[in-house]
């Protein structure tokens, strides 16, 4: 987990939505403790991210851990800390971040009902690499399923694809000026 105050303003803020998207389903009292009403206050410092891919799942910490051992992501937040997990993000340097919630924390919590594991997919998450070869022998070496070896592409990127433990397609690719 990190360790800056940036990070932990951020992992706060992260807190506060995380409390607000599973609602007081399970939370209890928290919101009225004044622990909450610090981290609220931190969460408002916290710089402002201006999105991020947010992948539902039957499994939170799955997830997170192909992220983190599979693509070398940072988990930064997991909710709740014990049990089973609603919502969790990892982060790949200061700028990517990704989130994870359960198909049943959406389904509870928001009017989107048909939310649910797919086989029909409509895009990827791309993730850069200085070396794509190499990014994806670690992802296929960590269990992910393979896609696409590493390729030339005609417009200058060398890419990959690669399949997360919910089926979502990942692509390891380097980065282009095109």
């Amino acid at each position: 987990m990190r360790t800056s105050s940036n990070a932990r303003r951020w992992a706060a803020s992260t807190g506060v939505t995380a409390l607000l998207l599973v609602g007081l389903n399970g939370v209890g009292n928290a919101m009225a403790e004044p622990e909450a009403v610090n981290t609220a206050a931190v969460a408002a410092a916290a710089p402002a991210r201006f999105g991020q891919p947010n992948l539902y799942t039957s499994d939170v910490d799955k997830m997170l851990n192909f992220y983190k051992n599979a693509l070398g992501f940072q988990v930064d937040f997991r909710f709740p800390a014990t049990g089973t997990a609603a919502f969790g993000t990892v982060s790949k340097g200061d700028a990517y971040y990704i989130t994870f919630t359960s198909f049943d924390t959406i389904k509870q919590n928001t009017p989107l009902k048909h939310i649910g594991k797919s086989t029909q997919k409509q895009s990827d998450v791309a993730v850069l690499f200085a070396d794509v070869d190499a990014a994806f022998k670690k992802a296929k070496d960590a269990g992910a399923k393979v896609l696409m070896a590493p390729k030339n592409q005609p417009w200058g990127e060398r890419q990959a694809y690669v399949a997360d433990p919910e089926g979502n397609y990942v692509q390891i690719s380097t980065h282009s000026d095109h």
